[in-house]
């Protein structure tokens, strides 16, 4: 699980919801869809008994599966920032101001996942390059761990120059403070290597934090600007607040997440569900339908990634990085000269009326001069 300070997470052991009838997610309902062997029949029965007519059955799904997973990765492969970017109102990539690499910021409770999403993440690439390498981000499984204390850079996938993750300290569990940080790493940048210290850390606490990041303390890293956030919660965690009527925990989720800072005009943070390899189908399914309806979100906008190594988890990762992405370079800022163009009438005419006025205010300055001045020469043959 990833790791930070003060601790969101409830304490009851989770139980199945007594209701068996939730909509499935969509990554797992279209996951279905294509991978039944059945042909809607009644009775669930295979469409054809001949075992190798069933057989070639399944490799052709199982192909469609392979291949679909292969386009999607090389999708996220070959994004470059502006890759996506729509052209609205007759615009081009090339009017928008475009980052070196597209940033997206994973913050979340403590216990989310957060780091185990950066390891899941990377190994949906990996395993095709052919790395055996340990995991980048250290994960911690227990509270006696500072967890993630200083912000971290990963590129997705390795080497790239696309997209990156940060993955951030835990959040403190008091929405004020949380606000304040958030607030500074939306307006101000982050950068890899950022020590992240909360105002309940004593002094001892302090004085480590500062000896294990001593090579970061003289010459920071380069600052980016986040271009999207990607909200990590642990959905056992959810489901022990909603079986044990802990509305305190799901309140300070919807607190955190309505944070106007974290969202991009009308887009807010895309929704990771980590941990979902501990609860039962229907459990995943329930723990959904519970955020979309407390974050006010549609499903499509959360996503379900468990630990677990299979086809629909890792579809689920490409999904991910493809909706932030995409929703990312919707919200790029359109460079100056392009708007001094596109607004050129309108500034000029502004430009116009305003030099008018100040005609206008130096014919009256000039009236007003003179009848001063003839006023005090009629004073002067007065006298």
């Amino acid at each position: 699980m990833g790791g930070g300070s003060g601790d969101l997470s409830p304490t009851s052991i989770p139980t199945s919801p007594s209701s068996s009838s939730e909509p499935l997610p969509p990554a797992f309902a279209d996951y279905v869809s294509v991978s039944s062997p059945s042909d809607g029949g009644s009775d669930g029965c295979s469409v054809c008994d001949d075992p190798e007519v069933e057989a070639l059955l399944y490799g052709n799904r199982l192909q469609v599966h392979v291949r679909s997973l292969r386009e999607a990765k090389e999708l996220i492969r070959r994004y470059k920032p502006g890759y996506w970017i729509e052209g609205v109102g007759g615009t081009e990539a090339g009017d928008y101001v475009l980052p070196d690499i597209t940033a997206l910021l994973l913050v979340g409770p403590r216990g989310a996942g957060k780091s185990t999403l950066v390891n899941r993440i990377t190994r949906v690439f990996d395993k095709d390059d052919g790395h055996f390498s340990p995991d980048r981000a250290q994960v911690c499984y227990n509270s006696k761990s500072n967890g993630t204390c200083f912000i971290q850079e990963y590129k997705i996938p390795r080497h790239s120059n696309g997209m990156c993750i940060y993955d951030t300290r835990s959040l403190s569990g008091n929405p004020e403070k949380d606000f304040k940080i958030l607030q500074r790493w939306m307006t101000k940048g982050i950068s890899h290597g950022e020590m992240v210290m909360w105002d309940t850390d004593d002094d001892t606490k302090i004085k480590n934090l500062k000896s294990m990041g001593r090579q970061h303390s003289v010459l920071p890293c380069k600052s980016r600007k986040v271009n999207f956030v990607i909200f990590v919660v642990d959905g056992t965690s959810i489901l022990r607040s909603i079986d044990n009527d802990k509305k305190g925990y799901m309140d300070i989720l919807r607190q955190t997440f309505m944070n106007p800072f974290l969202s991009f005009g009308d887009d807010k943070p895309a929704v990771v569900v980590t941990h979902g390899d501990r609860l039962s189908f229907q459990q995943r399914s329930y723990v959904q339908n519970e955020l979309a309806d407390t974050l006010a979100i549609p499903l499509q906008q959360i996503f379900d990634i468990p630990g677990s190594d299979d086809y629909e988890t890792e579809m689920a990762v490409l999904d991910m990085l493809h909706y932030c992405v995409q929703h990312a370079e919707q919200n790029f800022p359109m460079k100056l000269i392009y708007l001094l163009e596109m607004h050129r009438h309108e500034i000029l005419t502004k430009m116009m009326t305003w030099l008018m006025s100040l005609d206008a205010v130096m014919d009256a300055t000039i009236v007003f001069l003179c009848a001063v001045a003839l006023l005090l020469r009629v004073s002067d043959n007065l006298l």
